[in-house]
């Protein structure tokens, strides 16, 4: 018997009095059945399992004819499961060893000694994974009998991805004014007589009516805010928008509310101011007598009391 047959009897042994120590010996049944599923596992090149399967027919419980059978067959696949030894390696050639590594799932090793990996022939797939860095995939076809194969992945420097940048809210254009007539001195292309109103009854109608436009002017102003608000929403849900015309939806939401809002308090203004006239105004004759004129750029009022 040569000194690697000798090696591998001594190896079997230490892990079968391993096994011992941890586990009741087999029995004759348990025998038979690591001898039948070893067959099995040869059969399907699941040779990992195999020896494994051997290694319980080998134990010295087992009838002397199933365990010798068992020794001799572990020395033969012995040498026919391959090995395979591992290197890492960063993008400046360093080498690493808190590498993990995995075989079409099963866990290999935990990290990289340096020590060969026995794994089963055929083609596989090698996951290696180590902190901070991306995952490395790698797929090997392993040769049946082949020891010792060297295989180096090199780990690529993490990178890291820049900020996105947010387009900058364009500033809200001041709100638009509000026009409302004013008294010239156009001459009158028509007239109406008030003796029956006197001028600050007039003048109350007047500031209603511009009372009344403030309101409406508000209200349009305000739907359309409403609806360019939720629109804004629309275009960004999380509050940060993707593109300068969904951040330009906030802008015209807040335009057309602050036209709203200004419309409101005018038309308010001038509706109050509009009661309060019509309320106190004198009665009678002694409100005196006005005229009102249209003209050309506005509403024309004279009189005299």
């Amino acid at each position: 018997m040569g000194i690697r047959t000798i090696t591998i009897l001594a190896a079997a042994t230490a892990l079968l009095a391993t096994r011992g120590a941890r586990a009741a010996d087999p029995t004759t049944a348990d025998c038979v059945s690591a001898t039948e599923a070893s067959f099995k596992s040869g059969n399907e090149h699941k040779l990992r399992a195999e020896r494994s399967q051997l290694l319980t027919c080998a134990s010295s419980s087992c009838p002397s004819d199933i365990r010798k059978e068992c020794v001799r067959r572990v020395q033969e696949l012995s040498q026919q499961i391959p090995t395979i030894i591992f290197g890492a390696k960063d993008a400046s050639g360093a080498d690493l060893s808190a590498v993990r590594v995995t075989m079409d799932g099963e866990v290999l090793a935990e990290r990289l000694e340096g020590t060969a990996l026995s794994i089963d022939p055929g083609e596989h797939m090698f996951t290696f994974e180590t902190a901070g860095r991306p995952t490395v995939t790698k797929t090997l076809v392993i040769q049946q009998a082949q020891k010792d194969r060297r295989e180096v992945v090199t780990f690529a420097t993490p990178t890291v991805a820049p900020s996105p940048v947010l387009p900058s809210p364009t500033p809200a254009p001041p709100p638009t004014n509000i026009l409302v007539p004013t008294t010239t001195t156009s001459p009158p292309t028509s007239t109406a007589s008030g003796h029956g109103l006197g001028m600050q009854k007039i003048l109350a109608l007047v500031a209603g009516g511009v009372g009344v436009v403030g309101v409406g002017v508000g209200t349009a102003f305000g739907v359309v805010a409403m609806s360019k608000k939720n629109d804004a929403q629309n275009a960004c849900p999380t509050g940060s928008c993707a593109t300068q015309a969904d951040a330009n939806l906030w802008s015209d939401a807040g335009s057309a509310g602050n036209v709203s809002t200004a419309a409101f308090v005018l038309g308010g203004v001038a509706l109050a101011g509009g009661v309060v006239l019509w309320f106190t105004a004198p009665s009678g004759r002694s409100a005196g007598s006005t005229q009102v004129g249209l003209g050309l750029r506005g509403l024309q009022v004279k009189g005299a009391w």
